[in-house]
């Protein structure tokens, strides 16, 4: 995700340099070839939306959930992002804000009470469900997006249904669930299968996290995705947008940008250099498809993105949004509390595919040394959402730690040792959600030696 001060920021950028003439990547020899993953998910999603033509929504979430934990359940905890999307419940709320009504919760058939408090929904068990059984929880709400809101919303006749169903919270010791922080991700979920079912009042562009299929526009449909960490949907007037299908080795790009901006081309050859790049320098990306939405919204979701709407903003976020497919997809970490982790990495992985296709490390790193100098960084970069201001978020996670990180491999083997220390990192930690002291222990096996003295100077 990139914050909304990014966006003048990344076109100042541009102005600046102006255009370079891009470099083709061949690709190296070898690449690093991801393990057939293992199914780690402990819920099961079965979705219907019904869309009627006063644009509201119906929703119907059934969620199988299985008791991963020794401990027996008393309840169980969802986050439910658009109840808290207002400012009764979350006072620094300034957008349009969301409507939502639960009409009922079910477990196993039978109606059950329930707790909702800002993004925490708690359903309660008649009876305590014991380690590795499985509750059926359904609930049944209606929704309305805010109009030209942040992540949720519609847009004209467009819908962007982000963090917009229950989704299932981690439990460690109790239910880890943070109140809804806008300036990050404050939401932390594990991998999902899921089935999404969808009518709607007319013809719509449907992309998704899940398989979409060809592109075409249609009123009624169902996706399917598993191990999915978050699902997200976008219902698209098709009269607004132009779209193609490229390849990039075995996954097909779904590129959608507004008519009226012809960056169709230059959006989709940019995506598949980035792709492959991430591919062969990091590691194969085990899904077959990625849908990009030049939206102007700056966020990255599984097998979906939303990027810059224009031509002078697409670079840096267009790459920014595609590494994150690799830190914060699969390999996935709390972002309330280790937003570095994959925002960070992320940064630090596009500055230096940007360095690499302009063969300049200034330019390349050109956005993060800007969000370092924006606003003084925090000494430690992985503190909870809430230590942070927005001015301080943005220039601690997006600046200092890919700077940190640069200058240390400067010393440490350049571009190519940091593109082998990611590619060892991903591959040891697919799948799997890290956190620091995680990273700490892996940096310092991998250089053999005591790295306490880097490490502990940024990392609290």
């Amino acid at each position: 995700m990139k914050q909304k001060v990014v966006v003048t920021i990344v076109v100042i950028s541009v102005l600046i340099v102006g255009v370079v003439a891009a470099l083709v990547f061949l690709g190296k020899d070898e690449t690093v070839v991801m393990e057939k993953y293992v199914e780690t998910t402990n819920a099961v999603y079965d979705i219907s939306i019904n869309m009627d033509r006063e644009n509201d929504f119906q929703i119907q979430t059934a969620i199988d959930v299985t008791n991963d934990s020794t401990d027996a359940w008393a309840d169980i905890g969802f986050y439910l992002v658009p109840n808290a999307m207002n400012a009764e419940e979350t006072t620094s709320y300034e957008d349009d804000r969301a409507q939502i009504e639960v009409t009922s919760i079910t477990v196993d058939g039978k109606e059950v009470s329930y707790t909702l408090e800002n993004n925490k929904l708690l359903v309660e068990l008649e009876t305590p469900l014991e380690s590795g059984s499985l509750a059926n929880v359904v609930v049944d709400y209606s929704m309305t997006l805010p109009q030209n809101g942040m992540r949720l919303s519609q847009v004209d006749d467009n819908y962007y249904l982000a963090h917009w169903y229950p989704m299932l919270a981690l439990y460690r010791n109790g239910w880890d669930i943070n109140d809804y922080d806008a300036k990050g991700e404050s939401y932390n979920t594990d991998y999902g299968d899921f089935t999404v079912s969808y009518e709607l009042p007319e013809d719509y562009l449907v992309a998704s996290s899940g398989n979409d299929g060809p592109i075409k526009a249609t009123s009624k449909g169902t996706v399917k995705g598993d191990n999915i960490k978050d699902f997200y949907m976008a219902i698209m007037d098709p009269d607004e947008w132009e779209y193609e299908t490229i390849q990039a080795n075995d996954t097909k790009l779904n590129v959608f940008t507004r008519a009226t901006q012809n960056i169709l081309e230059e959006t989709s050859s940019l995506a598949v250099d980035a792709y492959l790049y991430f591919e062969v320098e990091i590691g194969d990306n085990p899904f077959t498809g990625l849908d990009i939405i030049a939206n102007d919204g700056y966020m990255e979701y599984p097998n979906i993105i939303e990027v810059a709407a224009d031509g002078e903003s697409q670079e840096m976020v267009l790459v920014h949004e595609i590494a994150h497919q690799w830190f914060y997809y699969i390999v996935t970490n709390d972002p309330y509390y280790e937003s570095w982790l994959d925002e960070g990495l992320t940064e630090f992985s596009s500055s230096l595919f940007i360095s690499d296709y302009y063969d300049d490390d200034e330019y390349g790193f050109w956005g993060a040394s800007t969000a370092e100098q924006y606003s003084r960084p925090e000494k430690y970069v992985n503190l909870p959402l809430s230590k942070f201001t927005d001015e301080s978020y943005y220039s601690t996670i997006y600046g200092k730690v890919p700077m940190v990180l640069k200058e240390y491999f400067e010393e440490h083997g350049g571009r190519d040792g940091a593109l082998l220390f990611l590619s060892a990192y991903y591959k040891e930690f697919q799948f799997k959600q890290v956190n620091t002291q995680e990273f700490k222990t892996f940096f310092e096996e991998y250089f053999e030696g005591d790295q306490s003295k880097f490490l502990n100077s940024w990392l609290k």
